[in-house]
This record gives C-alpha cells, structure tokens and sequence, in this order.
C-alpha cells in the first residue's frame, strides 16, 4: 500500500507539472536513458534566442528520489555549480581537432566569423536572426549527433549514483535565470523508474522500389522508442559485408503531404507519405542484387541495432530508340502493307510490335501477340478493319521488355460490309400508354446508330420508321398516340446502322401487348342460407373473360379476413361453397373478388353479417305435429326449434295436395286454426325466420284429414 501511495502522489504531482508546463510554453525540452549503471539526461532549448541565453546563465539539474521509506521525496540538487558551455581553451585540452561534431558546437559557440555589431534596420535585424538561427541548428544536430558535442554545448549530464531498483526518480532541469525572473516557462522535468532500463530499438523498413541503375529505400521515421535525429544507410552486394554509403548522418525533413501524396509510385501502400524516410542510392549496375541495412541515431548519439535487410535489383526501364519512316500502303481495299527503319542503337533490340485503333489517340490492341525479329521492317495485316482499326502503330522492343512506339500512321480502308441485325429484342407496356424497346448492343464497334420500326401486325409489308435519325443506344421509348390501343398488340424491329451508313437486315420481330387498365366485374351473391351442417354461398362469379381466379374470404365477428378458398381459370357455372367451419351463436361476414392476369382485381363484393344459429349445427323446426279435433273443427300444429335467436315463424299451409302457400305468421312455436269448411286433406309446414333476417329451411311437410 506504501508503494502505491508514493507512486500514486509522484504521478499527481507530475501531472500538475506538466499541465503547468503545457499551460506556459515550456522553452526546454528533456530526454532521459536509464542505463544500468548510469542515468543519461539530455536537453535542449526549443528556439535559438533561449540557446543564447541559456549559453550565458547556464543550467541547473535537480533530482528527487521517491522511495518506500520517503513517498514525499528527497530532491538533491546534482549542479551546485552550473551547467555551462565549456571554454575555448578547455575544448581544446579534451577533445581532439578530428572530432568533426566538436568542431561544429565549439564553431556554433564561438564562430569568429558571426557579426558583433548590430544594425538598426530591416536587413540588420533579417541578418541577425539568420545568423543566430544558423548557428542554433548546427549546435543542435553537433549535441544530436556525438555525446561530447552535447558536452561541450553544456546540454548533457551523467548521474553514475546508485539506483534502489523500486526507487521512482525525477529529474528537472531548468535554465539559471536571476532571481526576479520567471524560471517556469525554462523548466523540463521527466520522471522515470530505477529498475526499467532503456533499450533502442532497430528501425522499421518499409520497402525497397526497383529503378533503372537505382533503387529507393524506405523505412519509417518513427522507431518503438520514437524518432531518431539521423540515419547510417549501409550497403552489400553478397548480403553478409556491409559498408556504410553515408558519411554523415543522413536527415530527410518531412515535405508538405499533399505533394508527398502526388507521388504514387515512391509512396504506394503507404498510409501516411509525411512518416516516411526514402534515399535513393544510384549509378548502380542493373540487374545486380544489392543488400541494405540501416542504423539510426538517437538525440543521445547512440546507434541502434541495424534495421531488417532490404534487397533489390535496379532494372533496365530505357527503351530503344523508336522506328522511324514508318509508311502505309492499302492493297485492294482487302490488306494493309507496313514498312518502317531502324535507328538508333540496336544493341539490345529483340524486335517489333505491330498495334491498331480506331483513333490516332487509342487504345491501340496488337494486331499479332508475337514480336516480329529485329530484322523484320514489314508487316502485312490481313484483316483491315475500317474506323475501328485504320490507325497502326510500330514499337521497338528490348530484350526485357520496354517498348518505344513511333507516331502513328492511318490507313484509308472503305467500309463495305454491312454489320449483323440487332437480336435478342424485348418489348414491354406500361399502363401509361408507352412501350420500351430493348435489344443487344452490336458487339461491331463501327455500328453509330439504330433505327426502329413499329406495325400494328406482325405480317405487315411496310412498317413505319420511328427514328429517322437513329438512336445512339440499344433502347427506345415509344409513345402510343392512340389511347383507344390498349388492350392490343404492336410489334418492332430494329436495324443496325454502322458509320458508312450500311443498313444490316431486320432484326426479328418483337411483340408488345398493351396492359389491361380495366379491372374484372365483381361476382355477386346469389344465395346465402344457414343449414343444418353449415352456411350455404351460391355466388355468380364475375362476367369478364380475362378472369385468371376468384377468392372467397371470410371473417368472424372476432376476427380477420382469411382465405377460404380460391377457384382458379373462367368460370362459366355459379360457385356453390357450403361453409361447414362455423360455431353456433357466431356471426360471419363474406366477401369475393375477381382477379385478371394483368394483377387487376375487381371491387370486392361483401355478404351481409349472417348469424349462424343452432346446437352443433342444428337450428332447424323439428317434430312438426298435427292434431285435428273434429267436433271442434280445429287444427292444432306444435314444434320446436333449438335457437334463442329467432324472430319468427312461417306457417305454410296447402289444401287438397295443392302446392304449399304462405299462410299466417306467429312468434310462438305453436298454432292453431278452426276450419270454416272442411276439405279432404290439410298439409302444413313450418319455416323459422332469425333476427338478422336470415331463414332457415322449411320444415318437413305434415298432413292431416279433415272430416
């Protein structure tokens, strides 16, 4: 817990230092390497103005050690003395003259050259600032470059005091700036953990591309542990001894991303173009593998591991020289005769190429797949090909392929052959009155237009052309003027016309029926009756001839519209449909629609609510009885019916076996009359009318003798 307490405070008050940094714009920026026996600090100020004045105060480096047994941290200041630029003459009695990156710190120092006067003018104040800013970079890449450079600079320090491996230390260095100044802004601090020590890593290849007597390398400028300040490009020729071909240190600054972005070959797979380092190592020998590594160098002039091997071979991309005099000559209309020179060096020519096109500008396809042997300077095309080919072109050809073209020459061949007749045509209507025409492109590629034919019957000697200047594409629109056509037939056929103006034959003939805009009549219900086993539809189906079926819905009180059954093709005969799936005491609805086979569908025709009545389907008047007293001339009828739904009866009542007749209506299931007069024989019969208005069957038929 006391490790994390301290390491939880250090990490607070790091993050207040930095977030107070940011906030100012701190002028210092500090590196640190934590070795095993030592601790490496670098820094460097961020702009020339803050180096010349750092040169002359100096800098203080303090340390503060976070531990176990101290998680508020012990600072010790490791300069009591100030870091400052070494003198002159002390450079001069450490470090030798061929130190090359000494010499240019101590010339950025102290450069007799650098002007000590100063001018109160535009240019005087120009001239300075290039001067000082000169002087800046070149003392900056010295520090990069060599540790005893950054020495001499006063912008490195070595701390060799033992680390305790769970220790977390934090180093600030700042600039010595009097006391009523500000040192915030000049003050950079790192922190870093005693036992995680620093390793470089090798940088990260991207690539070689293969040119002509030269290859581009590619790494990227970023390694694991960050950016390197330059680079030590190494070269091989059998993979194994590598030389460096790079005296110095070499440095690529990053150029503007969207002209890095132009260059599609250098930069071809690679997302980001800015994160990329390419050199390009030339005057090689082509087609000779060359091996390659690369070595960065780190701000603290340390060389990391060597990179990947990159290998690649520069090829011959020259072409040779092109034909010259190329000239045409057409036989008879039927061949075309090429002749050319050579020039040039033909040291490495395998031959030449024959192409043609429709245009001096192209695309050019070979008119032969083989090369032609350097010594052939005549081709003969066999196959000219008017407009779509009349252009040739010649190109030399080297042993590895490149190929150089002379300019092309054009052939006046006529055009006497007609192109084939348009095929696969396809005619469709709309319901708007217009039919669209569509057949296959000519695969010919002299065909310019199409001309397009209409009839209104296919054996027509003459059709009527309907584009007198043709259509460039392989369809056409036709506009019906007469509305009265619907429901007829039109036909079409086309003719291919190529750039001479030759006609090729018709095409076949297509035929466009026009869509039917008339929905069917809807079929009508004749008869609805509730039986004793269901519920009877007689419906007389729709009188349209064009009827592709008819569908019967049904729905309950309590529920949806569902198919009941679909009766397909003309009906001549009226549907007769007994609905057995019925429940007593529910109410059902009906309906049917006609359907023709342009998708129309009739107006649905609806059934009124039937209620079906009865106990497992029996609702009708039973055990129909007949008494007859005679002194009292009264005829007596009794009968029951199982249905709490009925709104009356119908008494039915005929005399001496005459047909049945409407008698008398009672809301009782019984009735009885007394006779006037007395005829032979008396028939009665009964029928139950229901609250909705629908009946029921008649009842069985009773007789009675009146005497």
């Amino acid at each position: 817990m006391k490790k994390l307490s301290y390491i939880f405070m250090l990490l607070l008050f790091v993050g207040l230092k930095t977030q107070a940094q940011k906030s100012l714009n701190p002028k210092v920026q500090l590196l640190v390497r934590n070795y095993q026996d030592s601790v490496v600090l670098r820094w460097a100020p961020t702009n020339a103005a803050q180096w010349l004045i750092a040169s002359q105060k100096g800098y203080r480096v303090q340390k503060t050690v976070i531990s176990k047994g101290s998680s508020q941290g012990v600072s010790t200041l490791l300069t009591p003395n100030k870091i400052l630029p070494l003198t002159f003459e002390e450079v001069k009695l450490r470090y030798s003259k061929q130190d090359s990156y000494v010499g240019a710190a101590v010339q950025s120092l102290y450069n007799p050259k650098v002007s000590t006067t100063f001018q109160q003018s535009v240019g005087g104040i120009i001239q300075k600032s290039n001067e000082q800013n000169s002087r800046y970079a070149s003392a900056m890449l010295s520090a990069d470059y060599s540790p005893n450079a950054a020495t001499v600079l006063g912008l490195r320090w070595v701390d060799k005091a033992a680390k305790n491996p769970d220790d977390i230390i934090m180093y600030k260095v700042w600039i010595d700036t009097d006391a009523k100044s500000s040192t915030k802004a000049d003050t950079a601090t790192v922190v870093l953990f005693a036992n995680q020590f620093t390793k470089v890593y090798a940088p990260i290849t991207a690539g070689i591309l293969q040119g002509d007597s030269q290859v581009t390398l590619r790494w990227y400028r970023m390694s694991v542990d960050g950016e390197f300040s330059g680079y030590l490009i190494e070269r091989s020729e059998d993979g194994k001894n590598f030389k460096s071909i790079t005296s110095n240190p070499y440095i690529q600054t990053p150029a503007d991303e969207n002209i890095l972005k132009q260059d599609s070959l250098t930069y071809k797979g690679i997302a980001n173009p800015s994160s990329l380092i390419t050199y390009i190592d030339s005057n090689l020998v082509n087609y000779r593998k060359y091996y390659y590594r690369i070595v960065g160098i780190d701000p603290f002039g340390v060389s990391s591991p060597v990179s990947d091997i990159m290998v690649g071979s520069p090829k011959d991309f020259t072409p040779p020289t092109k034909p010259k005099n190329v000239k045409i000559k057409v036989v008879d209309n039927k061949e075309v005769i090429i002749t050319w020179e050579k020039t040039g060096n033909t040291n490495d020519l395998k031959g030449y190429v024959i192409a043609k096109g429709g245009t001096v500008a192209g695309p050019f396809n070979f008119v032969k797949k083989e090369v032609l042997s350097n010594q052939s300077l005549s081709f003969t095309d066999a196959s000219p090909e008017p407009y779509t080919g009349r252009y040739y072109v010649v190109g030399a050809v080297d042993t590895v392929g490149n190929v150089n073209y002379a300019m092309p020459v054009v052939a006046n061949i006529e055009d006497r052959m007609p192109p084939k007749a348009p095929n696969t045509l396809t005619a469709s209507a709309t319901p708007q009155g217009k039919v669209v025409i569509d057949w296959s492109a000519s695969s010919e590629p002299d065909v310019a237009i199409y001309k397009v034919y209409r009839a209104y019957r296919k054996d027509a000697k003459n059709y009527t052309l309907l584009t007198p200047y043709g259509v460039p594409n392989s369809d056409y629109t036709d506009s019906i003027p007469d509305k009265t056509l619907l429901n007829r037939q039109l036909f079409y056929k086309v003719v291919a016309v190529d750039l001479s103006n030759n006609h090729s034959e018709y095409s076949p003939v297509v035929m466009a029926k026009l869509p039917d805009t008339n929905p069917p009549t809807a079929p009508v219900f004749e008869q609805i009756v509730v039986e004793k086993n269901g519920i009877k539809l007689l419906i007389i189906p729709s009188s349209s001839e064009d009827v592709s079926f008819h569908t019967l819905y049904k729905k309950s009180s309590k529920g949806s519209w569902e198919v009941l059954k679909q009766y397909n093709g003309l009906l001549t005969t009226s549907i007769n449909y007994i609905d057995t799936d019925v429940k007593n005491n529910q109410r059902y609805e009906y309906k049917v629609e006609a359907e023709d086979y342009s998708k129309l569908k009739s107006k649905s025709e609806f059934s009124q609510s039937i209620l079906y009545v009865g106990e497992n389907g029996i609702a009708s008047v039973e055990g129909l009885k007949v008494n007859y007293e005679p002194n009292q001339k009264l005829v007596t009828l009794d009968w029951t019916c199982r249905s709490n739904n009925v709104s009356h009866f119908v008494i039915y009542r005929a005399e001496n076996k005459a047909a049945l007749s409407t008698w008398q209506t009672v809301e009782a299931n019984r009735f009885s009359e007394k006779l006037d007069k007395t005829p032979n024989t008396l028939d009665y019969a009964v029928k139950v009318y229901f609250k909705d208005g629908t009946s029921y069957k008649m009842s069985n038929t009773v007789s009675v003798q009146a005497k």
